[in-house]
C-alpha cells in the first residue's frame, strides 16, 4: 500500500476516534444524548470495517478501477507490470484498440483503427517505411527545414520579438510532415495560410462534440453515421486525396517514382500491385490497397503533426524556465557536434544526433511531464486472468500515461522538471514501463524513430545558434487547457543570440 493512502486512511481512524471521544465526553456532560451516542459508536465500527477491508484490497483497488459503458466493461491500469502483461507478455489477449467512432474510408483504414490481422498486414508493410536506412534519406527534408526555420528565427530574435513557440513549431512541423510524407514543399513558415496548411488544420479539429457524445454513449455512433454526422472533415480528407493522387502522378511523369524513399514510395508500390483497388488482390507481404495507403497518409498527418510540435514547444519553453539545463545541453552540443559559423553548417546530421544523452534526457522529460498522448486503450479479445484481475473478453482497458507520469508514487516531485531522472543510473532502478510516451509493445507509435529524429534536430539546432529565455508573456507553471495537454496562455519566449564565445 502506497504512503498517500496510508495517511488518508490513518487521517479517517483518527477523525472518527475524535467524534467518538467527543460524543462521550458530551453524553458526560449531558450535552449529548445516549441514542445518539449508540448511532455514533455504530458507524464508527462500520468505518473500521471498512477501512480494514480497504487495508487488505487497497494494492488491487488503487491501482485497477473501472466503470461499465451500459453493458461494456472498462478498466484502467496503474499497476506497472500489468501494463507489461497487457502491452507487450500477453498482447495477443489485447491486440486491439477501441473502436470508440465509426470513421469514414479511407482514414477508417488507419492502423490505429485497424483490427487483428488487417491491422498485423497493414503494420508489417508500413514499418519499412521507418528503417533506419530510409530515416537517414529522410533526414534531408529535417535538415532543409531546420535551415528555412533558422531565418525565421534570425528575424525574431534581430526585432526582439516575443515567440509563442507552439504556433511557430506547429508551421515548421507541418513542412517537415509535408516534405518527408508527401514530398511537398508548402512553406508554411512564411505562408501559414497556404491550402495545404488550412486543410490540414481543418482536418487536425474533428467534430469534438460528436466524438465525445459518442465515446460516452457509444449507441449514438451509430446514430450518427445514420445521420451523415461527420468526425472527420469530409473536404480535408478530399483535399489531401486529390494532393497525394497529384503528387504521384507527378513522380511517375518526372521518373522519380520509387527514388524518393519516403511515404509517397509506399503509396506507388501499394498501386503497382494493387492496380485494381480492391480488398480482394495485392494482399501479399508489403503491399496495400489505394484506401490502405491513404489512410495511413492521413495518419501519418494527423500524429507527426500536434505531437511533434507539442514536444518541440514544452521541451524549449522548460529549458528557458531552467536556463541551468539550457546550458548542459549546449555545453554537450559545443563539445560533441562540429565547430560551425555558418548556420548551414549548425544543422546537426544524422549521425550527430544519435549520441546527444542530455539532450535526449531534456526531451524525455518533457515528455514526461507534457506526453504527446494522455492515455492509450486496448481491447480484451480473449478471456485471461492476470495478477488475480480479470479480464473478460470485450472489456476495455485505459493505459492512463499521463496519471502514471504524474504519480508522486512512482516520480519524485512530479512537477518538477529534473532531467536527470533520465540518466542510465536513474532508468535502470526504475520500472521499464514507468514511462511510455509512445505506448508500448507491438503497437506502439510506428513513426516514433522518425519523430525522435526531427526533435533532436530541430531543438539541437536552436539550441546552438540562440539562448531562450522568458519574456514577459511567460507564464509558469502551465496552465492546461481542459481535455487536451496544451498551454491555456500559450507558451511564450524570447531569443538571444549566443556569443561567438559560446559557440
Amino acid at each position: 500500500m502506497c504512503t498517500r493512502h496510508k495517511k488518508y486512511i490513518y487521517l479517517v481512524l483518527v477523525v472518527v476516534v475524535v467524534v467518538v471521544v467527543v460524543v462521550v465526553v458530551g453524553v458526560g456532560v449531558g450535552v449529548v444524548e445516549v441514542e445518539v451516542v449508540i448511532l455514533v459508536v455504530v458507524v464508527a465500527v462500520v468505518v473500521v470495517v471498512v477501512l480494514v477491508v480497504v487495508v487488505v484490497e487497497v494494492v488491487v483497488v488503487v491501482v485497477v478501477y473501472g466503470w461499465y459503458d451500459f453493458k461494456t466493461p472498462t478498466i484502467v491500469l496503474r499497476d506497472l507490470d500489468l501494463i507489461k502483461d497487457v502491452c507487450v507478455k500477453h498482447f495477443a489477449n489485447f491486440p486491439n484498440r477501441r473502436a470508440v467512432v465509426k470513421l469514414d474510408p479511407p482514414f477508417d483504414q488507419n492502423l490505429l483503427s485497424l483490427f487483428d490481422d488487417h491491422w498485423k498486414r497493414v503494420r508489417s508493410a508500413v514499418t519499412p517505411t521507418f528503417s533506419s536506412g530510409r530515416l537517414k534519406k529522410m533526414c534531408r527534408h529535417v535538415e532543409r527545414n531546420a535551415r528555412l526555420f533558422h531565418k525565421i528565427l534570425d528575424q525574431k530574435q534581430e526585432s526582439n520579438e516575443e515567440i509563442e513557440l507552439k504556433e511557430i513549431m506547429s508551421r515548421m512541423t507541418m513542412d517537415t510532415i509535408a516534405s518527408t510524407g508527401f514530398g511537398l514543399d508548402t512553406d508554411t513558415l512564411n505562408q501559414p495560410d497556404n491550402q495545404f496548411s488550412k486543410n490540414a488544420k481543418e482536418f487536425l479539429n474533428p467534430n469534438v462534440a460528436a466524438f465525445l457524445v459518442a465515446m460516452l454513449l457509444p449507441f449514438m455512433s451509430k446514430i450518427f453515421n445514420a445521420l451523415g454526422v461527420k468526425f472527420v472533415s469530409q473536404s480535408a480528407t478530399d483535399f489531401f486525396e486529390k494532393v497525394v493522387d497529384a503528387a504521384i502522378q507527378e513522380r511517375k511523369e518526372s521518373g522519380n517514382a520509387g527514388k524518393m524513399h519516403d511515404f509517397l514510395d509506399l503509396v506507388i508500390n501499394a498501386e503497382e500491385k494493387d492496380k485494381d483497388d480492391t480488398e480482394e488482390k495485392g494482399k501479399g507481404a508489403g503491399s496495400l490497397s489505394r484506401k490502405e495507403v491513404m489512410g495511413q497518409a492521413l495518419i501519418f498527418l494527423l500524429a507527426g503533426y500536434d505531437t511533434v510540435s507539442s514536444v518541440l514547444s514544452f521541451t524549449l519553453f522548460l529549458l528557458a524556465k531552467h536556463p541551468e539545463h539550457q546550458r548542459l545541453v549546449q555545453e554537450e552540443l559545443d563539445s560533441k557536434l562540429a565547430g560551425a559559423s555558418d548556420q548551414e553548417d549548425m544543422i546537426p546530421k544524422y549521425e550527430e544526433v544519435q549520441n546527444l544523452p542530455y539532450l535526449e534526457q531534456c526531451i524525455n522529460e518533457a515528455m514526461r511531464m507534457f506526453p504527446p498522448g494522455i492515455l492509450i486503450d486496448r481491447v480484451c479479445t480473449e478471456e485471461i486472468t492476470l495478477h488475480g484481475v480479470k479480464f473478460p473478453k470485450g472489456m476495455t482497458v485505459i493505459l492512463p500515461i499521463y496519471a502514471i507520469h504524474m504519480d508522486p508514487d512512482i516520480w519524485e516531485e512530479p512537477r518538477e522538471f529534473r532531467p536527470e531522472r533520465f540518466s542510465p543510473d536513474a532508468k535502470e532502478a526504475r520500472h521499464q514501463f514507468a514511462f511510455f510516451p509512445f505506448g508500448h509493445g507491438p503497437r506502439n507509435c510506428i513513426g516514433m524513430r522518425l519523430g525522435q529524429l526531427e526533435l533532436k534536430i530541430v531543438l539541437a539546432s536552436v539550441l546552438r545558434r540562440f539562448d531562450v529565455v522568458p519574456c514577459q508573456k511567460t507564464v509558469y507553471p502551465v496552465k492546461l487547457e481542459p481535455l487536451k495537454l496544451a498551454a491555456k496562455d500559450g507558451l511564450w519566449v524570447r531569443l538571444e543570440r549566443r556569443r561567438k564565445q559560446q559557440l
